[in-house]
């Protein structure tokens, strides 16, 4: 039985298997390499119900390869796709309906996925200079190295997809796979000498680095770390911040204010205006309208402590923390008793398969979940507006959003962009410039 897919006969094979379900992993040219700079080597499909999987040369000097648009009309074709990285896979094949196995996972069992695969480090280390390494390992290991992928997902293909499943598996994906593709200016010898990465090659083009969004969380809050480098945390330090240049004319940073603040008053039903809320709140700590530097720093250590259940014993009567009590108490309960609750905007389940829960721990993982699942929303929002401009998203952080601005946009674009953020003043932000991150 073959399993090198070179002729039409073999293709139509494939392509008459269209009704039953299949898995897709791509052979890029270079696994370490971002796959923005990448390309497409071969295709592995496993029909699910086949004892064995096809590998589709595309650009390998041992087969006879297949357009690839042929095969993308073969992958669209089939009823349901999976995929251990949809995210990886979208740049390759625009296959939306995929489904992305780690996904389903970590939705399920709050850890990442062990995907394992063939240990290829002999050519790795022999053809360590070649950026399509990829191309000089024989399609036979490449097959071999693709069932063991397949053989690390394929107990997990059946479970059944959770509440907030295709959230995740599509418009996340989809916006994280956007943003990636914009990466961050950078000054190249500084950028290296500063955060070394393993090797700029893998993520480094044109004086532009490349991000990648990690969505396999337990709260759903993606990381951003690629080729040794934090992008989610990249130090506070001046001489750090200077490394990055707008690839536009500045980077803007719009900033939340008081956002797990605001995300849970609106939870809870609790008003606040546009003025900042740590500020609004510590009037009521300190019973008066003037708040001192000092005040206002308090103010925000109470209520971070008490956003996550820590509520003061001299504020305890107050309306908000009554609420907030009420709220982490009510969750707890149907915790215990329903063994899930939901976060009310994504439909993301957390169950009893998360381990060690506690009332404030769980408070924690809704509220990076709340913050997360709208700042999705949001970005969709913000890419769909910035598609035929020159700014561009650059970066997310949490509570903060980076553009790479161009002023051909125009002052308008930023009060645009400010006016989709904050939601009709829900969630108020700020915004300064720079021509680097020294933010």
């Amino acid at each position: 039985m073959f399993y090198i897919v070179e002729t039409e006969d073999q293709i139509q094979y494939l392509q008459n298997l269209h009704h039953k379900g299949c898995f897709v992993h791509v052979v890029s040219t270079h696994d370490e390499y971002h796959p923005i700079l990448s390309d497409t080597v071969a295709v592995y499909i496993r029909p699910l119900d086949h004892k064995q999987g096809y590998i589709v040369p595309i650009s390998h000097p041992e087969g006879v390869n297949t357009v690839k648009d042929k095969v993308s009309r073969i992958l669209s074709s089939y009823s349901n796709v999976y995929v251990a990285d949809k995210k990886e896979l979208l740049y390759h094949f625009n296959i939306q309906h995929a489904i992305d196995v780690s996904l389903l996972y970590s939705m399920t069992h709050y850890d990442r996925l062990d995907i394992k695969s063939l240990n290829l480090f002999w050519f790795y280390n022999k053809y360590k200079k070649y950026s399509d390494i990829n191309r000089y390992i024989p399609l036979s290991r490449l097959h071999e190295y693709c069932e063991i992928v397949y053989e690390s997902c394929e107990p997990y293909l059946s479970i059944e997809m959770p509440s907030g499943f295709d959230f995740y598996n599509t418009t996340a994906t989809n916006v994280f796979y956007l943003i990636e593709q914009n990466g961050l200016g950078i000054y190249y010898k500084e950028f290296n000498e500063l955060f070394k990465p393993k090797d700029p090659l893998y993520n480094i083009d044109n004086n532009v680095t490349y991000t990648s969004y990690n969505l396999y969380n337990s709260t759903s809050r993606p990381t951003n770390a690629f080729n040794s480098v934090n992008f989610a945390a990249i130090p506070k330090e001046d001489s750090y911040r200077r490394s990055f240049r707008p690839t536009n004319d500045y980077f803007v940073e719009f900033d939340f204010d008081g956002y797990h603040l605001r995300l849970l008053s609106e939870q809870i039903d609790y008003d606040l205006t546009e003025e900042s809320a740590h500020k609004q709140l510590a009037r009521l700590y300190f019973g008066k309208d003037d708040i001192t530097e000092d005040e206002y720093s308090q103010a925000k250590q109470i209520n971070f402590h008490a956003i996550y259940g820590k509520i003061p014993e001299k504020h305890k009567n107050l309306r908000i923390f009554k609420l907030i009590q009420e709220y982490i108490d009510n969750m707890w309960e149907m915790f215990n008793e329903g063994g899930v609750i939901w976060n009310p905007q994504s439909g993301k389940p957390f169950t009893k398969e998360l381990k060690d829960m506690h009332p404030a721990k769980l408070m924690n993982y809704m509220m990076q979940s709340l913050e997360t699942s709208r700042n999705i929303l949001i970005l969709k929002e913000l890419l769909r507006y910035l598609k035929d401009k020159r700014s561009k998203v650059a970066l997310y952080i949490y509570d903060a959003i980076i553009i790479d601005f161009s002023k051909e946009d125009g002052k308008q674009t930023l009060q645009d962009i400010k006016d989709i953020l904050e939601e009709s003043k829900k969630y108020p932000v700020k915004f300064k410039f720079s021509e680097n991150l020294v933010l």
